[in-house]
Protein backbone atom coordinates (compact mmCIF):
# COMPACT_ATOMS: atom_id res chain seq x y z
CA UNK A 1 0.00 0.00 0.00
CA UNK A 2 1.46 3.35 -1.07
CA UNK A 3 1.06 6.71 0.67
CA UNK A 4 -1.88 7.71 -1.52
CA UNK A 5 -3.70 4.44 -0.78
CA UNK A 6 -3.08 4.85 2.94
CA UNK A 7 -4.37 8.41 2.81
CA UNK A 8 -7.46 7.34 0.83
CA UNK A 9 -8.24 4.64 3.40
CA UNK A 10 -7.74 7.05 6.31
CA UNK A 11 -9.92 9.67 4.60
CA UNK A 12 -12.69 7.15 3.97
CA UNK A 13 -12.73 5.84 7.53
CA UNK A 14 -12.34 9.34 8.97
CA UNK A 15 -15.32 10.67 7.01
CA UNK A 16 -17.26 7.54 7.88
CA UNK A 17 -16.87 8.32 11.58
CA UNK A 18 -17.07 12.12 11.35
CA UNK A 19 -20.30 12.11 9.35
CA UNK A 20 -21.89 9.18 11.23
CA UNK A 21 -22.26 7.37 7.93
CA UNK A 22 -23.91 3.97 7.70
CA UNK A 23 -22.80 1.62 4.93
CA UNK A 24 -24.75 -1.58 4.34
CA UNK A 25 -23.33 -4.41 2.22
CA UNK A 26 -25.93 -6.89 0.99
CA UNK A 27 -24.83 -10.07 -0.74
CA UNK A 28 -27.27 -11.02 -3.48
CA UNK A 29 -25.00 -13.66 -5.00
CA UNK A 30 -21.99 -11.57 -5.99
CA UNK A 31 -19.62 -11.81 -3.02
CA UNK A 32 -18.51 -15.36 -3.85
CA UNK A 33 -17.34 -14.16 -7.27
CA UNK A 34 -15.20 -11.52 -5.56
CA UNK A 35 -13.46 -13.98 -3.25
CA UNK A 36 -9.85 -14.55 -4.25
CA UNK A 37 -8.22 -12.61 -7.05
CA UNK A 38 -9.48 -14.22 -10.24
CA UNK A 39 -10.07 -11.36 -12.73
CA UNK A 40 -13.61 -10.09 -13.10
CA UNK A 41 -15.20 -6.90 -14.35
CA UNK A 42 -17.21 -4.98 -11.76
CA UNK A 43 -20.01 -2.87 -13.22
CA UNK A 44 -21.83 -0.35 -11.05
CA UNK A 45 -24.35 2.43 -11.37
CA UNK A 46 -22.87 5.89 -10.88
CA UNK A 47 -24.31 8.58 -8.60
CA UNK A 48 -21.31 10.28 -7.01
CA UNK A 49 -17.53 10.60 -6.72
CA UNK A 50 -18.10 8.69 -3.48
CA UNK A 51 -18.84 5.56 -5.53
CA UNK A 52 -15.16 4.83 -6.12
CA UNK A 53 -13.98 4.80 -2.47
CA UNK A 54 -17.17 3.07 -1.33
CA UNK A 55 -16.62 0.19 -3.75
CA UNK A 56 -12.88 0.08 -3.08
CA UNK A 57 -13.25 -0.14 0.70
CA UNK A 58 -16.07 -2.68 0.71
CA UNK A 59 -14.81 -5.44 -1.56
CA UNK A 60 -12.70 -8.22 0.01
CA UNK A 61 -9.20 -7.03 0.98
CA UNK A 62 -7.39 -9.35 -1.43
CA UNK A 63 -9.60 -8.08 -4.27
CA UNK A 64 -9.00 -4.46 -3.27
CA UNK A 65 -5.34 -4.68 -4.21
CA UNK A 66 -6.27 -5.70 -7.76
CA UNK A 67 -8.81 -2.97 -8.49
CA UNK A 68 -8.39 -0.68 -11.50
CA UNK A 69 -11.07 1.95 -12.07
CA UNK A 70 -11.90 3.22 -15.53
CA UNK A 71 -11.90 7.04 -15.42
CA UNK A 72 -12.08 10.05 -17.69
CA UNK A 73 -8.72 11.50 -18.70
CA UNK A 74 -10.40 14.88 -19.13
CA UNK A 75 -11.61 14.86 -15.51
CA UNK A 76 -8.74 13.08 -13.75
CA UNK A 77 -5.80 13.57 -16.08
CA UNK A 78 -4.09 16.29 -14.07
CA UNK A 79 -4.39 20.09 -13.75
CA UNK A 80 -4.86 22.24 -16.82
CA UNK A 81 -2.78 25.39 -17.19
CA UNK A 82 -5.75 27.60 -18.02
CA UNK A 83 -7.56 27.22 -14.68
CA UNK A 84 -7.21 28.98 -11.35
CA UNK A 85 -5.08 27.87 -8.42
CA UNK A 86 -8.01 26.30 -6.57
CA UNK A 87 -9.09 24.28 -9.58
CA UNK A 88 -5.50 23.25 -10.30
CA UNK A 89 -5.10 22.05 -6.71
CA UNK A 90 -8.38 20.13 -6.88
CA UNK A 91 -7.43 18.50 -10.17
CA UNK A 92 -3.98 17.64 -8.83
CA UNK A 93 -5.62 16.00 -5.81
CA UNK A 94 -8.16 14.11 -7.92
CA UNK A 95 -5.42 12.98 -10.31
CA UNK A 96 -3.26 11.73 -7.46
CA UNK A 97 -6.13 9.88 -5.81
CA UNK A 98 -7.31 8.38 -9.09
CA UNK A 99 -3.90 7.23 -10.29
CA UNK A 100 -2.17 6.19 -7.09
CA UNK A 101 -4.96 5.26 -4.68
CA UNK A 102 -7.41 3.66 -7.12
CA UNK A 103 -5.19 2.56 -10.00
CA UNK A 104 -7.22 4.50 -12.55
CA UNK A 105 -7.16 3.54 -16.20
CA UNK A 106 -7.58 6.91 -17.86
CA UNK A 107 -9.41 6.93 -21.17
CA UNK A 108 -9.86 9.93 -23.39
CA UNK A 109 -9.83 10.94 -27.02
CA UNK A 110 -7.16 8.38 -27.89
CA UNK A 111 -9.08 5.55 -26.20
CA UNK A 112 -12.67 5.97 -27.33
CA UNK A 113 -14.87 2.99 -28.07
CA UNK A 114 -12.93 -0.12 -28.97
CA UNK A 115 -9.70 1.58 -27.92
CA UNK A 116 -10.97 1.79 -24.35
CA UNK A 117 -11.99 -1.87 -24.50
CA UNK A 118 -8.47 -2.80 -25.54
CA UNK A 119 -7.02 -0.97 -22.55
CA UNK A 120 -9.44 -2.78 -20.22
CA UNK A 121 -8.66 -6.19 -21.69
CA UNK A 122 -4.92 -5.55 -21.30
CA UNK A 123 -5.46 -4.77 -17.60
CA UNK A 124 -7.60 -7.89 -17.15
CA UNK A 125 -4.97 -10.04 -18.87
CA UNK A 126 -2.45 -8.63 -16.38
CA UNK A 127 -4.61 -9.87 -13.49
CA UNK A 128 -6.55 -6.71 -12.64
CA UNK A 129 -10.17 -6.40 -11.59
CA UNK A 130 -11.53 -3.59 -13.72
CA UNK A 131 -14.31 -1.42 -12.30
CA UNK A 132 -16.42 0.49 -14.77
CA UNK A 133 -19.46 2.76 -14.47
CA UNK A 134 -21.13 1.98 -17.81
CA UNK A 135 -23.44 5.00 -17.66
CA UNK A 136 -20.32 7.08 -18.34
CA UNK A 137 -21.37 9.91 -16.03
CA UNK A 138 -22.94 10.50 -12.62
CA UNK A 139 -26.72 10.49 -12.34
CA UNK A 140 -28.24 13.64 -10.88
CA UNK A 141 -31.46 12.02 -9.65
CA UNK A 142 -30.34 8.45 -8.95
CA UNK A 143 -32.08 6.96 -11.98
CA UNK A 144 -30.11 4.55 -14.14
CA UNK A 145 -29.07 6.07 -17.45
CA UNK A 146 -28.33 4.37 -20.74
CA UNK A 147 -25.38 2.00 -20.55
CA UNK A 148 -22.45 2.02 -22.90
CA UNK A 149 -21.42 -1.40 -24.28
CA UNK A 150 -17.72 -1.23 -23.37
CA UNK A 151 -17.95 -3.46 -20.29
CA UNK A 152 -19.91 -6.09 -22.20
CA UNK A 153 -17.43 -6.07 -25.09
CA UNK A 154 -14.50 -6.36 -22.68
CA UNK A 155 -16.19 -9.31 -20.94
CA UNK A 156 -16.77 -11.04 -24.27
CA UNK A 157 -13.19 -10.40 -25.41
CA UNK A 158 -11.56 -11.45 -22.14
CA UNK A 159 -13.91 -14.27 -21.14
CA UNK A 160 -14.38 -12.99 -17.56
CA UNK A 161 -17.70 -12.57 -15.75
CA UNK A 162 -19.35 -9.26 -14.93
CA UNK A 163 -20.19 -8.63 -11.26
CA UNK A 164 -22.90 -5.95 -10.87
CA UNK A 165 -22.91 -3.71 -7.79
CA UNK A 166 -26.00 -1.62 -7.22
CA UNK A 167 -25.22 1.52 -5.22
CA UNK A 168 -27.84 3.55 -3.41
CA UNK A 169 -27.34 6.60 -1.21
CA UNK A 170 -24.00 7.85 -2.52
CA UNK A 171 -25.80 10.52 -4.52
CA UNK A 172 -27.28 11.86 -1.28
CA UNK A 173 -24.00 11.49 0.63
CA UNK A 174 -21.96 13.46 -1.92
CA UNK A 175 -24.21 14.96 -4.61
CA UNK A 176 -22.82 15.84 -8.00
CA UNK A 177 -22.96 19.59 -7.32
CA UNK A 178 -21.60 19.46 -3.73
CA UNK A 179 -17.97 19.19 -2.55
CA UNK A 180 -18.56 18.00 1.01
CA UNK A 181 -20.07 14.85 2.47
CA UNK A 182 -23.45 15.32 4.12
CA UNK A 183 -24.22 14.44 7.73
CA UNK A 184 -25.42 10.90 8.50
CA UNK A 185 -25.53 9.52 4.97
CA UNK A 186 -26.83 6.00 4.49
CA UNK A 187 -25.32 3.97 1.67
CA UNK A 188 -26.18 0.49 0.43
CA UNK A 189 -24.14 -1.78 -1.81
CA UNK A 190 -25.92 -4.77 -3.31
CA UNK A 191 -23.49 -7.35 -4.67
CA UNK A 192 -25.53 -9.08 -7.33
CA UNK A 193 -25.00 -12.45 -8.97
CA UNK A 194 -22.29 -12.52 -11.64
CA UNK A 195 -23.31 -12.32 -15.27
CA UNK A 196 -21.50 -14.80 -17.51
CA UNK A 197 -21.66 -14.19 -21.26
CA UNK A 198 -23.72 -16.89 -22.98
CA UNK A 199 -22.43 -18.68 -26.10
CA UNK A 200 -23.16 -16.53 -29.12
CA UNK A 201 -24.38 -13.60 -27.03
CA UNK A 202 -23.60 -10.17 -28.43
CA UNK A 203 -22.67 -6.91 -26.66
CA UNK A 204 -26.16 -5.46 -26.98
CA UNK A 205 -27.89 -8.39 -25.28
CA UNK A 206 -25.22 -8.62 -22.59
CA UNK A 207 -25.46 -4.89 -21.89
CA UNK A 208 -29.24 -5.26 -21.55
CA UNK A 209 -28.72 -7.95 -18.89
CA UNK A 210 -26.31 -5.66 -17.04
CA UNK A 211 -28.89 -2.86 -17.14
CA UNK A 212 -31.48 -5.14 -15.53
CA UNK A 213 -29.01 -6.20 -12.82
CA UNK A 214 -28.22 -2.56 -11.99
CA UNK A 215 -31.85 -1.57 -11.56
CA UNK A 216 -32.94 -0.92 -7.96
CA UNK A 217 -34.90 -4.19 -7.92
CA UNK A 218 -32.31 -6.15 -9.86
CA UNK A 219 -35.01 -7.36 -12.21
CA UNK A 220 -37.04 -9.01 -9.44
CA UNK A 221 -40.75 -9.24 -10.04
Amino acid sequence: MNAWSSFAAALYHGLHVATAARVHCIDEGGMAALAGTRPVIIVANHQSHADTPVISMNVPRERRRKLRFLASAARFGGPARAVGIRDRAERWFLHGMAMHAYGAILVGDEHIGLGAVGVMVEAIDAGATVVIFPEGTRSRDGSLGSLRPGAAIAALDSGVPLVPIRLDGTGNALPKSVRRVRWRPEVTLRFRAPIVPAPGEGPEALTARVAVALRPDGGAR
